[in-house]
C-alpha cells in the first residue's frame, strides 16, 4: 500500500468498485483494511480484488502471497493476461482468459495497454486451432436450434454495437463491449448447458470476442486485439462453428498485414480458407481470399495478388445473398472493390487504385467510416500519380466526412498521407491546407512526427 501510495480508505473504495463492476458486493471500509493489515484474512474473492487494486495502481503483477495471503496461488494483476496471445488448451481456459482480459482492459491496466502483437505466436495459433482437437462441425441448422433466448440476445446486442462501430469507430463502443462481455456473457459461459445450447452460446460469445478484437484494433490496442481474436477463435472451436473460426483467422490476417507482418497475414488468410473448405459460402470465401490478396500486395507480389484477387471476384460472383450468413452482408461488391483498391495502392499502381476506389463507394449505402478510408486511398493514389490538387481535395473531403471518428487506423491513413505529401510538396500551400483541416478535427495528432497522443492511442 505504501509503494502504491494508497490509503486505507482509498484501497477500500477501489476494492468496492472492482467488486461492483463484476456484480459482486464487498463491504469494505477503512476499518476493514485496518483489520486486514492486522492479520484478519478476508474471503478469497476479496483477496483477489485487493491484489487487483494494488496491481493496477502499481502497474505490475501482485501475487496473493506478496500481500500476506500465503495460501493463494493465483497471480492477479496486469500480467494475468500475458498468455492471452497463445491458443488455449481448453474452452474453459479461454473463458477465464476472456474474463481476465476484459477486466484488465476496463481498468486500462498498463501491461495490457502497452502490449504489442506477439508475432511468435502465429504458428501455435494456426496449428492449435486446426489440429488441436476433433474436426467435428455442427451444421448451421444445429447451431440455430440450440441456444434459445440467451444466444439470440447476445447476437442482437452485438449487431447493434457493430452498427455503432461502423458509424463512429471502435473507440466509441469499446467500453460498452467490454462491460457487456464481462458482466453478461462470461457468467453464461461458465454455466451448465446442454450440448446444442452450449455450442450456440459459445458461437454467439465468439462473435462478440471478434467485435472486441476489432474495436481494440481500431483503437490502436494491438496486443489486446490479438488476444481477443485468439481467445474468440477457441470459443468458436468449442462451438464447432468453423466458418466463424475462419472469420477470426481472417481478422488476424487483416491486423497482421496492417502491422507489417505480411507473411503472418498470408498464413492466417490461407488457414481461414483451409479450415472452411466445403463449409464457407461464396461471399465468405471471397472475403478470405481478399485478405490473402491484400497481404500479397503489401509484400510486393503483384502477380500473386492479381491471381488471388481474381479468385475472390470469381467466388463473389457466385454468391446468393439469401444463402449467406447475416454477418457477411457488409462484404458487398463495394467492399471487395475497396480491398482491391488498397492492394493496388500498396503496389504503387495509382490508376487502378483510383478506379477501384471509385467502385468502392455506394453513395447511399456505404458507411461514413468506410467512405473516409476509401477517400484516403483515393487521395494516396492521386498523389502518387502527381495530381496534387485532386489528392488534397480528396483527403480534405475524407477528413471532413470522418468527423469524430475514433479510429487509430484512420489516423494512420492521415499521417501516412501527410508524410508522403510533406516529402513531395513541403512548402506548397495545399499541404498547409491539409494540415489545418486535420488539426481542426484531430488536434491531438502531431503531424510533424506522426505520433498519436494519449487520447487517440
Amino acid at each position: 500500500m505504501s509503494e502504491a501510495d494508497m490509503s486505507n480508505k482509498g484501497l477500500a473504495a477501489r476494492v468496492r468498485e472492482l467488486a461492483n463492476r463484476d456484480g459482486q458486493t464487498v463491504a469494505a471500509d477503512h476499518v476493514s483494511v485496518r483489520r486486514w493489515l492486522d492479520g484478519t484474512r478476508p474471503k478469497a474473492a476479496t483477496q483477489n480484488y485487493i491484489a487487483l487494486a494494488l496491481g493496477a495502481k502499481l502497474g505490475r503483477r501482485v501475487d496473493l502471497a506478496e500481500i500476506g495471503f500465503n495460501g493463494g496461488i493465483q497471480a492477479v494483476g496486469p500480467d494475468a493476461t500475458e498468455h492471452g496471445a497463445e491458443y488455449p488448451p481448453s474452452a474453459d481456459a479461454a473463458v477465464d482468459l476472456m474474463s481476465q482480459l476484459t477486466a484488465a482492459d476496463l481498468e486500462d491496466q498498463p501491461a495490457l495497454v502497452r502490449s504489442q502483437w506477439a508475432h511468435e505466436a502465429t504458428p501455435g495459433i494456426i496449428t492449435g486451432y486446426m489440429f488441436g482437437d476433433s474436426l467435428h462441425v455442427a451444421d448451421a441448422d444445429e447451431l440455430r436450434r440450440g441456444g434459445g433466448a440467451a444466444a439470440s440476445a447476445i447476437r442482437a446486442t452485438a449487431a447493434n454495437l457493430m452498427d455503432l462501430d461502423f458509424k463512429y469507430g471502435g473507440g466509441h463502443v469499446r467500453k460498452m463491449l467490454l462491460f457487456y462481455f464481462k458482466t453478461e456473457i462470461t457468467p453464461l459461459l461458465q454455466g451448465a448447458h446442454s450440448g446444442p445450447e452450449r455450442r450456440d452460446l459459445f458461437s454467439a460469445a465468439a462473435e462478440v470476442a471478434q467485435l472486441l478484437g476489432w474495436s481494440a484494433y481500431d483503437a490502436g490496442r494491438h496486443g489486446a486485439a490479438q488476444r481477443y481474436f485468439v481467445q474468440g477463435l477457441r470459443l468458436a472451436r468449442e462451438a464447432q462453428d468453423h466458418v466463424l473460426g475462419g472469420r477470426l483467422l481472417a481478422n488476424l490476417s487483416h491486423q497482421a498485414n496492417y502491422l507489417g507482418r505480411f507473411n503472418d497475414a498470408v498464413q492466417f488468410a490461407r488457414a481461414a480458407q483451409g479450415s472452411t473448405i466445403a463449409k464457407a459460402t461464396p461471399a465468405v470465401t471471397s472475403m478470405f481470399l481478399a485478405m490473402e490478396a491484400r497481404a500479397l500486395a503489401s509484400s510486393g507480389q503483384a502477380r500473386e495478388f492479381a491471381r488471388v484477387m481474381h479468385e475472390a471476384e470469381r467466388f463473389f460472383s457466385q454468391h446468393v445473398p439469401d444463402d449467406e450468413p447475416p454477418w457477411i452482408s457488409y462484404f458487398n461488391a463495394e467492399e471487395l472493390a475497396g480491398e482491391a483498391a488498397h492492394g493496388f495502392r500498396d503496389l504503387m499502381q495509382p490508376e487502378k487504385a483510383r478506379l477501384y476506389a471509385a467502385r468502392a463507394i455506394a453513395p447511399h449505402d456505404t458507411p461514413p467510416r468506410t467512405r473516409a478510408f476509401i477517400g484516403m486511398v483515393s487521395a494516396a493514389g492521386a498523389l502518387t500519380n502527381g495530381d496534387l490538387e485532386e489528392a488534397v481535395d480528396l483527403a480534405v473531403d475524407a477528413v471532413d466526412l470522418a468527423g469524430p471518428l475514433q479510429s487509430s487506423r484512420y489516423v494512420r491513413y492521415l499521417t501516412d498521407f501527410h508524410a508522403q505529401l510533406a516529402t513531395l510538396h513541403a512548402k506548397d500551400p495545399r499541404t498547409r491546407l491539409f494540415v489545418e483541416r486535420v488539426m481542426r478535427h484531430y488536434p491531438e495528432i502531431d503531424l510533424g512526427t506522426a505520433v498519436l497522443l494519449t487520447r487517440v492511442a
